[in-house]
């Protein structure tokens, strides 16, 4: 029984470096070499398929070389196609082999908030906690990776003092922090920070602007005032 031989990639990929020095990454060989003339070649998303140019092979020994660097949000996983055929008759002499390769994440890309400027608004006298907003980001790095994992925070409040909000961290969600009075402040705004890599020192970080209204509601009992009242007494007629 005719067997075919092959050395699948050592490694994944890493998006955004040079790979070419582990070249060359794969070799595939047919037994049939042993009795007649082979020639070896490739195809799939990066040879013959866009983006090409990432992938080569000598026909003759089998070996594939990575020929450009590689960008995981274009392109998550590869997938080569090789075909062994009679080198005269171009007759396949072996099934076609699909060798698998992974392009692993790095951190490129910074997270993106939904808008520049979230805009909300809420009832004065308001119980604490109550849900204001939730802030909504994307990240472009791989899903369920550290990479992509966003933590939030507030970076400052005006008008300034006592904060009057709290952000969760891991879900964007704003709640009310503090007793809101409108005819103190009638709006907030809060500069808020999300950074990848779960906060850690070495992510990437965006900002985005949120601009709060506080509603009024009829919580002033009316003053009477007492200058402002005059007194007639009625004229007796003889």
């Amino acid at each position: 029984r005719q067997k075919r031989k092959w050395i699948e990639f050592t490694a994944d990929c890493r998006e955004g470096e040079d790979n070419s020095k582990r070249n060359p990454i794969a070799k595939i060989r047919s037994d049939c070499e042993e009795n007649q003339p082979i020639v070896y070649s490739i195809s799939g998303i990066g040879i013959d398929r866009p983006p090409y140019g990432i992938f080569a092979i000598n026909k003759n020994t089998g070996e594939i070389n990575i020929t450009s660097i590689v960008d995981r949000e274009v392109t998550q996983r590869l997938l080569i196609t090789c075909y062994a055929k009679h080198a005269i008759t171009n007759r396949e002499v072996e099934p076609p082999l699909v060798l698998r390769i992974r392009v692993l994440d790095i951190n490129d890309n910074a997270p993106v908030f939904s808008q520049a400027v979230h805009m909300g608004s809420i009832e004065e006298s308001r119980m604490e906690t109550t849900l204001v907003m939730k802030l909504i980001t994307m990240d472009a790095d791989e899903p369920n990776n550290l990479n992509s994992k966003i933590a939030y925070k507030i970076m400052g409040q005006e008008p300034a003092g006592a904060s009057m909000f709290i952000l969760s961290r891991d879900s964007g969600e704003v709640h009310i922090a503090n007793f809101l009075d409108r005819e103190q402040y009638d709006r907030y705004s809060l500069v808020v920070r999300a950074s990848d890599r779960d906060g850690a020192a070495d992510g990437i970080s965006s900002q985005c602007t949120c601009s709060i209204e506080v509603i009024d509601v009829n919580d002033n009992f009316p003053t009477l005032l007492q200058n402002s009242v005059s007194f007639f007494s009625p004229i007796k007629s003889n």
